[in-house]
């Protein structure tokens, strides 16, 4: 077992709430089952640091109030212990999970390696979706679309703008789907074989420390310098299935920033492009039918 212990902000949906509702769609879809946290137990104080600030006389007490959780889950293994197609599967099925969730309501929103994980049933790796505390659902007031959610070096790069990080930018399903981008680059091309490379054989160090625009900035140079080769001691076919993701991110965000400057045409591609932005399907299938999808997707011989 492990202990989550964290302060959470008062205004937003707490995690055991985000839990109980990911659970009831667990019960209807084998994409949610026997991938989500196994929560044991948790506790809510009752006394928020809106009180404390009270006491003291802090003004506007109740603005950014935190109250304080334990929870208790089963214990899970990081994806980052696995690599190649073990790899790819584990982190396959947390996208269908997520998949899953968003179409019914529940936005993960922070998508990272360290809220990827698995564990072992009946034989075969179960990937997890965890950590809800940043998610937020579709029916409930407050915190929500517009909010600046995510670890930094895995936001989509829409979000690391200034107007993203100001709020003016909706959280979108292809925003997490591009995480999920990221989560795998950061892992494939920083670890081998499941073991951190040295410091300076591993690339993407100076995202983490990096503010969100200047992350975004960097992000886009390594898209622009994309080279079609594996770089080295990187497995080629791994590369090419990388090559393809980013590829389908650039020609998307390229699509959607011309169309920017169109006027509405007969054609329809303006409301092609709007209908792709509500059905989370469509933008995923950009990745899942495309040659290094289902090339890397083959099981091994």
């Amino acid at each position: 077992m492990v202990a989550k212990i964290f302060w959470g902000e008062a205004s937003r949906t707490s995690e055991p709430e985000i839990l109980d509702k990911v659970k009831e769609i667990a019960k209807v879809h084998d994409t949610v089952k026997d991938h989500i946290p196994d929560l044991l137990w948790h506790h809510t104080f009752t006394n928020p640091t809106s009180a404390i600030r009270e006491a003291l006389g802090v003004p506007d007490p109740t603005t950014g109030s935190r109250v304080l959780y334990i929870l208790i889950f089963r214990k899970l293994e990081p994806i980052t212990k696995l690599h190649g197609k073990q790899f790819f599967d584990v982190w396959r099925q947390c996208i269908l999970c997520h998949l899953t969730l968003w179409k019914e309501g529940v936005y993960h929103r922070d998508v990272s390696p360290g809220n990827l994980m698995w564990y072992w049933k009946d034989g075969k790796r179960m990937g997890v979706l965890n950590d809800y505390d940043l998610s937020s659902l579709a029916n409930v007031q407050g915190p929500q679309g517009n909010q600046r959610t995510g670890t930094v070096p895995f936001m989509a790069r829409e979000l690391l703008t200034e107007d993203g990080q100001l709020g003016k930018v909706k959280h979108l399903y292809r925003h997490d789907l591009e995480s999920f981008i990221w989560v795998f680059a950061w892992i494939s091309l920083r670890y081998r074989q499941g073991i951190l490379l040295p410091r300076r054989l591993r690339p993407f160090d100076e995202w983490a420390t990096l503010g969100a625009v200047a992350c975004g900035e960097k992000k886009l140079v390594f898209l622009d310098k994309l080279t079609p080769s594996a770089p080295p001691d990187t497995d080629s076919s791994l590369w090419a299935f990388l090559v393809g993701c980013f590829l389908v991110l650039k020609m998307d965000a390229e699509n959607r920033f011309y169309l920017r400057f169109q006027e509405p045409s007969d054609s329809g591609a303006d409301q092609q492009s709007n209908a792709e932005e509500s059905d989370p399907d469509a933008f995923l299938s950009k990745f899942t039918r495309s040659k290094s999808w289902l090339a890397y997707s083959k099981p091994s011989e």
